[in-house]
């Protein structure tokens, strides 16, 4: 139920530039907070004060807002004095030019406003942000909690408290934007955040990075919001020197998921990324809108394989760079077609220096979690409703046909896309049909949603 809402659509000319929200400003009447007392006249007149401040900002109505100012009114905004909105104002005048600037350095993503909170004279308001910086094209979103101070039923101070340090960011040309990090459950995670419009994220298999989908999301963030994760133990992310298990690896990107305010996600996960893509869907349906399965698997690794892969985890632990060299050769000999790799050999000698790149104990802790003990999940399919795509390779012996086969059974809303002539990397070895099958998927998951 919405209390009321404010469209940003039908914005006022402000200094010839207009100021376009294209979402709305909306307050949940389930999520809303009273003054604390009923009795507390001077919360609710400072609210309603509030409330008409933010209908005239909704609209770029400047006089009604300026209306609403005490004549001594402070703006304060902390942070970096290079970010243009950031700086200390006093008086209504001043307030006006900050408020006439904003279209000439920003264009609003989104805006929204989940709860306002008023006691006495201070009003709250908690929500959040996402603007492109004009300037430097960099897209920056940030949670926010605006205090006022209103008396008399004039804004007396306004106190705007975001993420300063990344609007920073956002500001600086020579800033790498797209790489960005989390830390969630003590583990600092990097990716790369690239385009705008509905997210999807990508996660990778065992010894690749987050390039592995650089034909995917280089065509596809044209569109959406890619997040391309470098898994844990992988690139340039972290890892738990105690170790992890996949499920650990799910349940962190869903906090990621709720807490940067991503929305119901589009999961594109191969291999490992796969694994964690199942559990996430399986166990949080109210967060992912689709589902992407490259060449991956909802059984135990096969018995047969352990001893071997305990010689490998020797060698990539101890050995020397020759030996572990030697190991990722075999192992691409293992998971490529074989017409691939002897046609893109500098893309295979790329492949293999990521491979060596990885740090040892986080990459021998990552086979641990989806190798050793990565367990049956079969019985999770059942309870994944979203639309789910899975593709494989025809001769991907790591994670054979029949492992998609059953998945594709098994989970309600699945489609299966079986591509010959590759192996067990179809987003480098089959990158174009791979990509194109994204994209048709992201469509009709799009049409059958409205």
């Amino acid at each position: 139920m919405i209390d009321f809402i404010y469209s940003f659509q039908n914005m006022e000319q402000i200094n010839s530039s207009s100021w376009h929200l294209p979402t709305q400003y909306f307050l949940n009447r389930n999520n809303k907070m009273e003054a604390t007392n009923t009795h507390d006249i001077q919360g609710l007149s400072a609210r309603k004060t509030v409330e008409a401040y933010l209908a005239a900002f909704a609209e770029g109505k400047l006089d009604d807002i300026v209306s609403l100012l005490d004549d001594n009114v402070v703006w304060h905004i902390d942070g970096e004095p290079g970010v243009s909105t950031v700086g200390l104002l006093q008086g209504p005048g001043r307030v006006r030019r900050w408020l006439q600037n904003f279209p000439q350095n920003f264009r609003p993503l989104d805006f929204s406003i989940s709860d306002i909170i008023a006691h006495n004279d201070s009003v709250l308001v908690l929500g959040r942000f996402r603007h492109t910086v004009l300037s430097t094209g960099n897209a920056v979103g940030s949670d926010m909690i605006i205090h006022f101070k209103v008396s008399g039923s004039k804004i007396t101070r306004y106190q705007m408290f975001e993420d300063s340090a990344l609007l920073s960011r956002a500001f600086d040309a020579s800033d790498e934007w797209q790489l960005q990090q989390v830390r969630i459950n003590g583990t600092l995670y990097r990716y790369r955040d690239i385009g705008e419009g509905p997210t999807l994220i990508f996660a990778h298999g065992l010894f690749a990075n987050h390039e592995i989908f650089s034909a995917q999301f280089q065509i596809l963030s044209k569109s959406y919001r890619c997040i391309v994760l470098d898994m844990p133990g992988h690139g340039l992310s972290e890892y738990d020197p105690a170790g992890w298990k996949l499920d650990d690896l799910s349940r962190d990107l869903a906090l990621m998921i709720q807490e940067l305010s991503l929305g119901k996600v589009t999961f594109i996960g191969q291999s490992q990324g796969g694994m964690v893509a199942i559990r996430l869907a399986a166990h949080y349906p109210q967060l992912v809108s689709g589902l992407v399965l490259i060449g991956t698997s909802a059984r135990a690794e096969f018995p047969e394989r352990l001893q071997n892969w305990h010689r490998q985890r020797d060698i990539l632990l101890t050995g020397s760079e020759h030996a572990r060299e030697d190991l990722f050769k075999k192992i691409q000999s293992h998971i490529n077609n074989e017409a691939w790799l002897q046609n893109n050999q500098g893309e295979a000698a790329r492949e293999r220096r990521i491979m060596l790149s990885h740090n040892r104990t986080g990459l021998a802790l990552a086979l641990d979690a989806a190798v050793f003990e990565r367990g049956d999940i079969t019985e999770l399919l059942a309870d994944i409703s979203a639309p789910t795509l899975i593709i494989c390779g025809e001769q991907d012996t790591a994670t054979p046909v029949e492992l998609s086969q059953e998945i594709a059974t098994l989970i309600a809303d699945a489609s299966i896309l079986i591509l010959a002539k590759t192996g067990h990397h179809p987003p480098t070895e089959a990158a174009q049909a791979v990509t194109a099958a994204i994209a048709e998927f992201l469509k009709l998951e799009c049409s059958n949603h409205h």
